[in-house]
């Protein structure tokens, strides 16, 4: 089959080219240079697998911006997407390429890769196990994931998330953190049947997707750790009051309202899901310095949210919208953000901004100093 007319297109400076049949989205360039950044901090020669890798331009952003990519091979069930990748790499001259047509499930058995990428359409959870059977020989291994179910993770299709990832949304205003610690619950499961211990080294949400990668690191008793940090996220809906924990509480510990899930009317939660940390600290740091050596298009955006996924480590698996708590406790007007972590932080607890909302913050406050401040600050 001949490759249709061709598309020349142009990302942090490396040309490609793409058909109306192969799919590329500019909107994930972000997406692809956090992720390129995350690569080059792994400190081992990688041989990568860019499953559904469509055009090929996110493998191969990866292997001429990292020196540590050895070898990388674009996988694609569609033949027109192989001769795209195959083109792509040769005309950017990957010295080390491989492309194969065929379905994930059939090709999992037989090869191998220190670092996969998996980027499908939706969710990415019937995928997971034929994933880590990529790491069968090795002891450490690096995954990479993409969700763009994200209606089914934030609550929108309960049912859908039981089905796909065996835990409860919920539709709150953090609902996006909700989203990505169940898809990180279902990773972590998934590695452990294969004895793999899961360390979360980036995770964030963006736009219309989820976003994580993983170090797996081959242990039965690291593979038991990583499931022990998962629990719920209790949420109440008459106060805004919201807790972690191994199982969900009987009622609101602020006001008492009880445990009604879906009513909407009282104490409600989502779970099971990962209440591990989301960065690690040393590979934010290092992504960082990265991006000051690298001239990407979306540099000064990416700066800015590795601080604010900084900032994120250590604190509580869920964070406060100003504007709902407001709304729900009656607090009127809505103070200044600068103001009110001013207040949190005068009270003697960490306070940040999160990289998940613009008006919501991340503190280890009690629940009763949090509205304090809120009052406190207007």
């Amino acid at each position: 089959m001949a490759i249709g007319k061709t598309i020349s297109l142009e990302e942090e400076g490396i040309r490609f080219a793409t058909t109306k049949d192969v799919f590329y989205n500019p909107a994930m360039r972000f997406c692809r240079s956090m992720s390129s950044l995350a690569v080059g901090t792994i400190e081992q020669d990688l041989e990568l697998v860019d499953a559904f890798s469509a055009s090929g331009i996110r493998g191969i952003r990866y292997a001429k911006e990292n020196k540590n990519v050895k070898k990388l091979t674009s996988l694609d069930i569609e033949p027109e997407a192989i001769k795209v990748a195959k083109k792509n790499a040769k005309a950017n001259k990957i010295k080390k390429f491989a492309a194969i047509r065929a379905n994930i499930s059939k090709v999992a058995f037989e090869n191998v890769a220190d670092f996969l990428e998996i980027d499908p359409f939706g969710t990415p959870s019937p995928y997971l196990a034929d994933s880590v059977r990529f790491f069968n020989p090795k002891k450490t291994a690096y995954l990479s994931v993409t969700a763009t179910d994200v209606a089914v993770l934030c609550g929108g299709k309960t049912a859908a998330c039981m089905k796909n990832y065996q835990a409860k949304p919920l539709n709150c205003t953090f609902t996006h953190e909700i989203g990505l610690r169940i898809m990180l619950r279902r990773i972590v499961d998934v590695a452990a049947e294969f004895n793999l211990g899961t360390q979360s080294l980036v995770s964030f949400s963006d736009q219309h997707y989820l976003k994580t990668i993983v170090k797996l690191v081959r242990s039965a008793e690291l593979a038991y750790e990583s499931q022990k940090k998962q629990g719920h996220l209790s949420f109440c809906n008459i106060c805004g009051w919201r807790t972690a924990s191994r199982f969900p509480p009987e009622s609101c510990q602020f006001c008492n309202a009880p445990l009604s899930p879906h009513l909407k009317n009282g104490l409600d939660y989502a779970g099971p899901l990962y209440l591990g940390e989301l960065q690690d600290k040393e590979t934010i740091r290092k992504m960082t310095a990265l991006n000051k050596a690298r001239d990407y298009a979306d540099s000064e955006k990416i700066s800015h949210f590795l601080s604010l996924l900084d900032g994120e480590i250590g604190l509580p698996p869920h964070y406060y919208n100003m504007h709902e708590l407001c709304k729900l406790n009656s607090i009127q007007p809505v103070p200044k953000m600068v103001d009110f972590l001013f207040a949190l932080q005068g009270a003697g607890y960490t306070a940040k901004r999160t990289h998940f909302s613009p008006i919501s913050v991340k503190t280890d406050a009690p629940f009763e100093t949090v509205l304090e401040c809120l009052k406190g600050s207007k």
